[in-house]
């Protein structure tokens, strides 16, 4: 019941969708003066402005230990050699340094590279929306060692240990790193060089397949199910839990179907999910609670930004906690003092702290494949023209969404995601935490599998797995019943043979005259000439 550990991550669902989904236009939802750690596309910006060019793939997924072995080795690669190479900075390295002066540092007070804006301008974009939505400010009332040396220096949430582990990934990749319960995000890169486009950002989102079912499960456990309530998947029955560990597509869109698009979204969005796109390529501020025509049953196409499935995958570390995701830490004045935002970090307790239980224990993975420490997550991935994967989960300290395309693909997505994680735990000297396991709590519903004559099929796997439940045992109850109502019918049998003793009387006769039938028949034998 490890869906997080690769090794035990079944065939993944093969989802359909156009290869030109993201073609059409864009529909932006109301937005709203609060920033909700989305995009604003009206923030000032100094940069230019960002060509899309996002796509849509389907396929299958299939992970195994050697992978995430192997893919944990080069993680523990970079994790060393980027510890080393901070242990040999004259500042200390990220936990000790000093604010320098620049107009955007990393969270240990280090200035960003110089190149930074031309190698991430869809992120620096971001932050300087943040940073007008929150503080009211603009990149010009910044530090610039000539024009505004007393200017105001913004302390980003970005760590830079991870932040460079990130950017090591070569080709058509990225990954976002987002801490649990605070919504820092701790690292964030797109690939924007070798790909143009931010690849981890609201304007290309990709289809998440089965990294959406935590989403759906939810929507189930929130609404009273347990994760050993039954669903139909075509030819048999699976419990949720199941259906969530081996992808099975049919029963999650059965669980889907049954709370409907609303419940799921509105779930969707509690939990950190901004926007989603439809097949036509309009995307859906999730804010605004119109959904157009999305089916319950293409969730898993319906593409989905990286970012926010980092965020989704935090919720559930916090124990149902969602903080909405943000790159600044704070903003400080030519003496360190630190400005007050205008706007604090909003924070809600999306989900019970059983449903989160419950999720986690859904994607629980194998405590020694990362560091003898628990974890949980999923993967999935589309075949098309070319190759696209997603791995997505979280140690109780950090949640990381990895997503690959083209070769970069080829693992899965699972280097990407274990070099972020191996670094965090090496940089930040995490704890190993336990997680907690099933909560228990639920109804465990079996009202998908009952069939259209209100029975449960007796040869059906619940009926296998519960042969005394209701339902199950009843045919065969119904036929010693059947066999019951004869027995009357012997009743009238009985004086049937009541009259046959008396004729029974002459009946020794015959077995007396039987007994000299098998005097010719021993006498028969012996005229056969071998006898």
């Amino acid at each position: 019941m490890n869906n997080g550990n690769p090794s035990r991550v079944g065939g993944r669902r093969r989802r359909t969708g156009s290869q030109d989904a993201l073609a059409g236009s864009h529909r932006a939802g109301t937005a709203g003066a609060s920033y909700n750690g989305s995009r604003r596309k009206d923030a000032t910006n100094v940069f230019s402005a960002i060509k899309v060019d996002p796509h849509v793939f389907h396929g299958l997924l299939r992970l195994d230990r050697t992978r995430l072995a192997v893919a944990g080795a080069v993680g523990l690669v970079i994790a060393i050699g980027v510890s080393i190479v901070l242990a040999n900075l004259p500042d200390g390295g990220a936990g000790g340094a000093d604010q320098e002066d620049a107009a955007y540092l990393y969270a240990g007070g280090q200035a960003l590279p110089a190149d930074f804006a031309d190698r991430h301008p869809s992120l620096v974009e971001q932050i300087n929306a943040e940073l007008e939505a929150r503080y009211g400010l603009t990149p010009e009332q910044l530090y610039d060692e000539a024009a505004r040396p007393d200017g105001l220096r913004v302390v980003l949430t970005l760590d830079q240990a991870l932040q460079e582990a990130a950017e090591q990934t070569p080709g058509e990749a990225g990954v976002v790193a987002v801490e649990p319960g605070t919504g820092a995000v701790r690292c964030y890169y797109g690939a924007e060089g070798p790909s143009g486009t931010d690849q981890v950002g609201a304007a290309a989102p990709h289809p998440p397949s089965s990294v959406f079912d935590m989403i759906t499960a939810a929507t189930a456990l929130e609404g009273g199910a347990s994760i050993e309530s039954w669903w139909s998947d075509e030819t048999t029955d699976v419990t949720l839990a199941e259906a969530v560990q081996e992808s099975r597509t049919a029963a999650m869109d059965a669980v889907a179907g049954k709370y409907g698009v609303q419940a799921v979204l509105d779930t969707a969005h509690r939990m950190g999910l901004n926007t989603i796109a439809d097949g036509e390529g309009t995307v859906y501020d999730l804010s605004t609670g119109e959904y157009g025509g999305l089916s319950a049953a293409d969730f898993g196409t319906y593409p989905v930004s990286v970012a926010d499935m980092a965020g989704v995958y935090a919720t559930i570390a916090a124990g149902g906690l969602q903080a909405d995701t943000h790159f600044i830490e704070r903003v400080i004045d030519d003496g360190d003092d630190e400005v007050p935002p205008g706007q604090e970090i909003a924070t809600n307790q999306a989900l019970a702290d059983t449903t989160a239980q419950d999720l986690q224990f859904l994607g629980l993975g194998e405590a020694q494949a990362i560091e003898d420490r628990d974890f949980f997550g999923a993967g999935a991935d589309y075949h098309g023209e070319t190759t696209q994967a997603w791995f997505v989960g979280a140690i109780p300290q950090l949640s990381v969404a990895a997503w690959a395309n083209g070769e970069a693909a080829a693992d899965g997505g699972v280097p990407l995601w274990r070099s972020v994680i191996d670094t965090a735990i090496e940089t930040n000297d995490y704890a190993a935490e336990q997680l907690p396991g099933a909560s228990g709590e639920g109804e465990d519903l079996t009202e998908d599998i009952v069939g259209d004559d209100g029975q449960i099929d007796p040869d059906s796997a619940y009926c296998e797995a519960n042969p005394d439940a209701e339902g199950c045992g009843e045919d065969a109850s119904a036929s010693p019943s059947a066999s019951d109502s004869p027995s009357p019918d012997d009743t009238t049998e009985e004086p049937e043979p009541e009259p046959d003793p008396t004729s029974s009387e002459p009946e020794p006769e015959p077995t007396t005259s039987e007994e000299p039938e098998p005097e010719p028949s021993t006498s028969e034998p012996c005229d056969w000439p071998w006898c």
